[in-house]
């Protein structure tokens, strides 16, 4: 779920502060380390630090630059694998960002030690591989073109299994872009004037004033030197979002695939409203008091449902803007710790109260749990909760942080008897694929193997 950005003007103009404030735009993406490849007098310069993203290219002048936002799955959480990462090579120095996730299968380890590729052992993330795989086959050659670029990429498809958006400083010839045959993660390519924009969210184009141009695609190249090449292949893959995008991990502003966040999760309620309604006894939705998201995510669907149903929406759970995302952080100590430090409550809107709690998923239970103690510590008396996603069920293996099922509180367990509540509700998997379709009809299959058994 990391956030890579890359910028190009091809009239040479100083893209420092699009760079920089492009990638605030995808802070909620990652918050573990950021960085920035820039070329400068046609070399790679590259700055990265732990942390959120500071304000600290200001004395750096370039017409091309890549960015990141960790936000870490796999491996360890050091300033090596923070990102961009770089490959120096004998003919062709390169630096690649990735978002996703790539699987070090048996077919992989086979091909890596038949043609010898090394991988650089400080670093444990599965982006350098990828790397690795890039920089061998670039230096094969003295002079690289677009066609160089079309076969190694039709390569990596044939080596490389999992998630992967990548884009790729090219010391003295540019900046490609491509990513998996599935196209799970988001990009979008924007222009304003004579510079190019990719974003892992269209947010970062509309902020800076860039008209978004396109998504791209599964069997599409961009190419970024003199001018802007576009080299479509000719492959059978169908495209699967990451369902989940839509439901948690994107801003509510962004458009994926012509669907805007907000929308779809606005239409989440809309379905759900319709499951409440068919099964949760009458007499006990005329007892609820308010409707209350949990912050912010889950506020267009929570907002939805109170519409239909005609029950009051409060934001009587609070958030403080202060605490970074505890969804993307990296062990269950620190998760729990900043739950706590991050939502509360208003204490006279709910006392004595009767709730439905509005949430946008169920994951390892921690937020849930903590605000049903702290419901009850204010003499709450029946709650509700609802889930504008399904039950998930199943690990991720295509960049988002669940890591085995025995993490999760909806596998094979007594939900109401963990979580001591009257009433739950999830959404139908098919409901929350049509709450997407219903602005895109043309999305037919999603990535949604952590609802599936």
């Amino acid at each position: 779920m990391c956030g890579i950005i890359g910028i190009i003007s091809l009239t040479k103009d100083n893209i420092i502060n699009d760079l920089t404030e492009s990638l605030y735009h995808l802070q909620h993406r990652g918050q573990d380390s950021y960085g920035f490849s820039l070329i400068n007098n046609n070399k790679i310069i590259i700055h990265k630090d732990k942390g959120l993203i500071k304000n600290d290219l200001n004395n750096n002048n370039s017409s091309l630059g890549i960015g990141h936002t960790r936000y870490p799955t796999k491996g360890s959480n050091t300033i090596n694998e923070a990102q961009p990462l770089y490959f120096s090579g004998k003919k062709h120095n390169i630096s690649i960002v990735h978002n996703g996730q790539i699987w070090l299968n048996d077919r992989l380890l086979k091909y890596l030690e038949s043609n010898n590729i090394p991988i650089n052992n400080d670093i444990t993330s599965d982006s350098v591989i990828i790397l690795s795989i890039l920089g061998y086959h670039l230096n094969k050659h003295e002079t690289i073109n677009n066609d160089i670029i079309k076969d190694i990429v039709l390569k990596l498809y044939s080596i490389l299994e999992g998630s992967f958006n990548i884009i790729c400083l090219i010391e003295n010839f540019g900046l490609i872009c491509f990513k998996d045959q599935y196209s799970i993660r988001p990009l979008i390519l924007g222009k304003k004037e004579n510079n190019y924009l990719i974003s892992s969210e269209s947010i970062s184009l509309s902020s800076l004033d860039y008209d978004i141009l396109t998504d791209i695609y599964n069997n599409e190249i961009y190419i970024f030197n003199d001018k802007i090449n576009h080299i479509k292949l000719e492959l059978d893959f169908k495209i699967k979002p990451c369902i989940f995008e839509w439901v948690y991990l994107a801003r509510e502003e962004t458009i994926m695939y012509d669907v805007n966040v907000y929308e779809a999760r606005f239409k989440m309620g809309e379905y759900l409203a319709e499951k409440i309604e068919k099964f949760i006894p009458k007499d006990l939705l005329k007892e609820i008091d308010y409707i209350v998201p949990i912050p912010d995510t889950s506020k267009p669907c929570a907002l939805s449902i109170s519409k239909i149903l005609k029950i009051p929406y409060s934001e009587s759970i609070t958030k403080n803007r202060y605490v970074n995302r505890t969804f993307i952080m990296d062990s269950q100590d620190e998760r729990r710790k900043n739950i706590k430090r991050k939502l509360n409550v208003v204490e006279h809107l709910i006392k004595d109260k009767n709730l439905m709690i509005v949430d946008d998923s169920i994951v390892r239970g921690n937020t849930i749990k903590h605000i049903i103690d702290l419901l009850k510590k204010y003499n709450v008396g029946k709650i509700i909760v609802i889930s504008s996603c399904p039950e998930i069920i199943n690990e991720n293996i295509y960049g988002i942080d669940i890591p085995n099922k025995e993490s999760l509180i909806c596998y094979n367990s007594d939900i109401y008897k963990k979580l001591d509540i009257d009433f739950i509700i999830f959404q139908d998997l098919e409901d929350l694929k049509n709450s997407v379709r219903y602005f895109n009809n043309k999305l037919n299959d999603f990535e949604d193997s952590i609802f599936i058994k």
